[in-house]
């Protein structure tokens, strides 16, 4: 069924929430949306985005990354019409992680009896990279809209990649250099290879695809201060990928 609104909780209702969840994190974490609406009195508004009910997710055992991909491409499909200005209203992220996709959080981020409830970062928004990042339902969309900026002949699976990496969506998201499309995909194709080469080569084989994904960042950033990046030809731009490579593996040795 598709809808051109979306019921999501009120801002005020998700600040009562965190009241809520300072007490007693556990309660939000496992009670799902309507029980908490009907319990605690929370309103919900309209906000303008399509919202096609019943692109369920895959669901695997506890702590599964399996289907997070595949979870992804379904949710492109729930919000087939969703901007990026939208992707920022936490409202919708809660909202979703509470409700129709509850059981998915509850399992991909199942919690021991020590562990804390991890409700600050899964359901609720710390703040932009965050919602990036970690929030349990945005991370997936956020990672699909970066995937499609991607060009074939940078990479063949960009998602893949953002999910086999984890570092690199933080880092998309902290780099304004990476707003612009050209850059960003030039960028994920760099990265791509610079890990191959770095898992394939003894020599080279020790050094951790985390600092490389963070160095690869810092450069950029130096060469953007010297450069218009989104502005020069493909071909300057990927020589400047190949400076930035060439100076971030000698910076790691």
């Amino acid at each position: 069924m598709s809808e051109k609104t979306m019921r999501v909780l009120s801002r005020t209702s998700i600040s009562q929430l965190r009241g809520v969840a300072h007490s007693d994190p556990k309660l939000v974490w496992e009670t799902h949306l309507d029980d908490l609406v009907s319990s605690y009195s929370l309103q919900t508004v309209e906000v303008q985005v399509t919202y096609e009910k019943g692109h369920e997710f895959k669901i695997g055992g506890a702590r599964g990354r399996a289907n997070d991909e595949e979870n992804a491409g379904i949710l492109r499909k729930a919000l087939p019409a969703l901007t990026p200005s939208q992707a920022t209203d936490e409202r919708i992220w809660a909202t979703l992680a509470l409700g129709d996709y509850k059981e998915y959080v509850l399992k991909r981020w199942a919690v021991s009896d020590v562990a804390n409830y991890p409700v600050w970062l899964k359901i609720f928004v710390a703040n932009t990279r965050a919602l990036v990042r970690d929030h349990s339902i945005a991370r997936l969309w956020w990672r699909g809209y970066f995937a499609e900026q991607v060009s074939k002949n940078h990479s063949s699976s960009p998602l893949g990649l953002m999910f086999e990496y984890e570092d690199i969506p933080g880092e998309i998201s902290g780099r304004s250099i990476l707003t612009d499309s050209k850059v960003l995909s030039a960028y994920i194709g760099q990265v791509e290879a610079g890990l191959r080469a770095i898992s394939g080569d003894p020599e080279e084989g020790t050094v951790a695809g985390k600092l490389y994904i963070q160095g690869i960042g810092k450069q950029l950033n130096f060469l953007a201060g010297r450069f218009q990046l989104g502005g020069v030809s493909t071909e300057r731009l990927q020589a400047l990928m190949q400076i930035a490579h060439r100076n971030t593996m000698a910076s790691l040795k």
